[in-house]
């Protein structure tokens, strides 16, 4: 049956597919969705005070934001966006969530928010009965998380104080104005926003946590599963050919997690999980064989492996023997035969996809664009010139849970050993790696996974001194200076040149080698509805988007499953 059903699928598609939302279906409402997300990490944490950066993976369906990304100017509207970033909203594209309006002001300089009237707080048994989301909530949040001993540094210096005047108008009062304000605590890593009822039950037990979104979480099961289900009162729609939905759309969403590829991949395959993101491109063209039914998108992955070399440390403090370690690994042999040709050798600290920041590669300096290329008998040559003609012998901490990072670690070994260097690799579980980083305790090489953000963030989280992910220990005080200059500019033609150039001045530095930026897939069943292919809404903001998916129930019957 499923054989005559798919054959008759494709030529229905045949005859729809050139008219878009032409003969859109009506949504439906129902069912249960199972997805493979980011299946290898269990949550780190519940609660936005411990400053950890998967937290809006885990609590997007059930916390909310100030603001949030406009999903109408993404692929499901006039994709003037792809919301494919980890962590940029372009300015343009933002709209509010628990805010419906804001204003900037001056004398004295500050951001008025007004607040959405009626959205409440879920009821959660032993911790709160349901109540109305107030003013005094933000005020109370934004206190509580920059009190914490993880507090990034800088992060919100710029910020005076928070106020409440009233009910629904709060006030955030500046010390100086911040051209990433909406990143920093609009749509941002550390600002999904909880009750003070959930901190006072305890905020780091997800039997506790509640919100005012669209899910509440029912179970959690450490490396099994995350179970939400819907909230029946929740206050957004979403607007599809003209006509207004209630959202969410799924009776329940669960994301499981599973660090086995090959049993991940086979339960996509016999229609076990209805998404999963993440395949690699040689298990992607695998599937479309064996799998022809499957829907498709494909984004470029925003952590490609760094080689880091610490610059405070022997021998990576010479930058000469940091160019020969460039010189000495072949991004182009890693891109065409580890990854099949199907990932981005310049993209990162800034992304190919940041339309009018991006500066491509043949069109950066000269001993920017050979970093890139493949030299071994010159990077010898700089290692004698540093006072290492028989190259030396140096540790590096990897992530052992991701695969693709230890296989890339290893190709890395054979090419730095062609030219004398002997990298010694030291595997690590994530949580492990992570730590030693943070805590500045590892080694003088060091493989980092690190998303790019957005194009302020991007510079500051990886080259201003003193910063967590700063895992170059660079500390540059002219550069310091500059990114505090862009950071503060208003005119945003002037900031973008500024940022480019810095971009550039980074690079130069050469603090890490970039490992190829591989794409991903993204592979559904075609009975998961209003999948568009856009990734985020926020930083690693995904529940908005997961809660405008629908089942469509009946012809996942028809397709025999």
């Amino acid at each position: 049956m499923k054989k005559w059903f798919v054959i008759g699928l494709a030529m229905v598609s045949l005859l729809l597919g050139f008219s878009g939302s032409t003969f859109a279906e009506e949504p439906q409402y129902g069912g249960d969705l199972k997805m493979f997300i980011r299946p290898t990490i269990n949550p780190f944490t519940w609660d936005a005070h411990d400053w950890g950066w998967k937290l809006n993976e885990d609590t997007g369906l059930v916390y909310e934001h100030l603001l949030v990304g406009d999903l109408q100017k993404g692929p499901r509207g006039s994709n003037v966006y792809s919301f494919e970033g980890d962590a940029w909203v372009p300015p343009n594209a933002v709209r509010g969530e628990l805010a419906k309006s804001w204003e900037l002001k001056q004398d004295p300089l500050r951001l008025e928010f007004q607040l959405r009237e009626g959205i409440f707080w879920q009821a959660r048994k032993g911790v709160m009965d349901s109540r109305e989301f107030v003013a005094e909530d933000v005020v109370y949040f934004f206190n509580r998380v920059r009190s914490s001993k993880k507090y990034i540094p800088t992060y919100w210096d710029f910020i005076d104080r928070w106020e409440a005047k009233g009910k629904y108008t709060v006030i955030c009062y500046l010390n100086e104005y911040n051209a990433n304000w909406q990143y920093r605590f609009g749509w941002g890593y550390y600002n999904a926003i909880s009750p003070k009822e959930v901190v006072e039950a305890g905020p780091r037990d997800w039997r506790n946590i509640t919100g005012t979104g669209p899910y509440s979480l029912e179970k959690y099961q450490t490396g099994s599963y995350q179970h939400y289900v819907k909230n029946p009162n929740y206050w957004d729609s979403t607007v599809i050919d003209g006509k207004s939905y209630k959202l969410p759309f799924a009776d329940s969403i669960r994301y499981i997690l599973n660090k086995d590829e090959q049993s991940r991949l086979s339960a996509l395959r016999t229609a076990k999980v209805d998404l999963m993101a993440g395949i690699r491109w040689n298990f992607a063209r695998e599937l479309k064989q064996q799998v022809p039914e499957l829907k498709w998108s494909r984004r470029a992955y925003d952590s490609p492996p760094l080689f880091v070399m610490r610059m405070d440390t022997k021998p990576f403090d010479d930058i000469r023997v940091r160019r020969a370690m460039a010189l000495a690994i072949n991004q182009e042999e890693i891109r065409d035969n580890y990854w099949g040709g199907e990932a981005q050798l310049f993209a990162y600290p800034y992304s190919p996809s940041w339309t009018g920041y991006y500066v491509p590669l043949d069109k950066q300096p000269q001993d920017v664009q050979e970093l890139y290329g493949y030299n071994p008998e010159k990077a010898k040559k700089l290692l004698a010139e540093a006072g290492y003609p028989n190259g030396f012998t140096v540790k590096a901490q990897v992530n052992s849970s991701y695969q693709p990072f230890m296989d890339q670690a290893q190709l890395v070994v054979g090419y730095l050993a062609k030219v004398g260097v002997t990298l010694v690799l030291e595997p690590m579980e994530y949580r492990q790696v992570m730590g030693v980083m943070i805590k500045k305790a590892h080694g003088p090489a060091y493989f980092l996974g690190s998303g790019q953000g957005n194009p302020i963030m991007s510079l500051r989280k990886n080259f201003v001194s003193g910063q967590t992910w700063n895992a170059y220990m660079m500390a540059d005080k002219d550069f310091d200076a500059k990114w505090n200059k862009a950071l503060r500019t208003i005119d945003e033609t002037e900031q973008i040149k500024m940022l480019q150039e810095l971009v550039t001045d980074a690079l130069q530095k050469v603090p890490f080698v970039q490992m190829p930026a591989n794409y991903f897939y993204t592979a559904w069943w075609p009975w998961v509805k209003n999948v568009h292919g856009d990734s985020y809404v926020g930083a690693l903001l995904f529940g908005p988007i997961h809660a405008r998916y629908w089942i469509d129930q009946k012809l996942k019957k028809q397709m025999g499953y």
